[in-house]
């Protein structure tokens, strides 16, 4: 494995990009921490796992913590860790991303805040993207095939959504614990829920979840609402009457 305490900047090119790769299952992948930038164009991550080494044991394949984050034209494909990608405590700019074939989560960020456009993700087993306590832009996604949630904020995000289009997954909205999501030009198909706002963890509150111009197709049921939340679709609105099992919700997963 690959690990930085400083800036790094890799700069491929759509002829001759960067390549790291990995033919090992346990390989410590890559960790940037505390640089003052990261920087990656046309920069191929592939087959990587994640850092486990002594005392030292992290979810991501590409790790980075507490550093500005500038990727373009970057992939990360067929990964043996919980993450492909885990942002934190970092802002961060990422244009034409490419997540797959993704062990767990595709793009996981705690307490960041950024822009994130004109990405794929497809074949997570788990969530595609999942904002903890982060405040993000996100734009022009295509999601495919997640094993959980298509996109998910959690712990007080706020997530602004704009042309995304999910096709395949449990759930393809949710919205969690005091979490805030707004969003326009939304397609939702073939879900298990469509879209879910609720409390997971009891130290917060009930999360709320606003879209505009959307269109769920083929879900087993368009909304899961726990009490105290709330849902409005193409302005109409719904409130949470029920508390919801979390436990028989996440039983799968364990």
């Amino acid at each position: 494995g690959i690990i930085i305490t400083n800036s790094i900047i890799a700069l491929g090119s759509e002829s001759n990009p960067i390549r790291i790769i990995s033919q090992s299952s346990v390989s410590n992948g890559i960790t940037i921490l505390k640089g003052n930038h990261a920087v990656f164009n046309h920069v191929e991550f592939n087959g990587l796992s994640n850092l486990n080494y002594g005392n030292w044991q992290l979810t991501g394949a590409v790790t980075i913590y507490e550093t500005g984050v500038k990727m373009e034209n970057c992939s990360i494909i067929g990964n043996h860790s919980e993450d492909a990608l885990n942002v934190i405590r970092s802002d961060f700019s990422i244009n034409n991303l490419t997540i797959s074939d993704s062990y767990s989560d595709g793009f996981d960020a705690d307490f960041c805040t950024g822009q994130l456009s004109n990405s794929n993700f497809s074949d997570t087993g788990n969530d595609c993207i999942d904002f903890s306590g982060s405040t993000v832009g996100i734009q022009n996604i295509n999601i495919k095939n997640s094993g959980d949630k298509g996109i998910s904020g959690g712990e007080a995000s706020h997530l602004i959504l704009k042309n995304i289009n999910i096709k395949g997954a449990i759930t393809g909205i949710a919205s969690k614990d005091a979490s805030d999501i707004k969003g326009s030009n939304i397609q939702i198909k073939d879900v298990e829920f469509g879209c879910a706002a609720f409390r997971k963890k009891p130290e917060y509150s009930g999360a709320n979840l606003t879209l505009t111009s959307v269109d769920i197709k083929n879900a087993g049921q368009e909304l899961l609402i726990g009490n105290g939340s709330s849902i409005s679709l193409n302005g109409q609105e719904y409130l949470g009457q029920e508390e919801i099992d979390i436990d028989s919700l996440y039983a799968r997963f364990e």
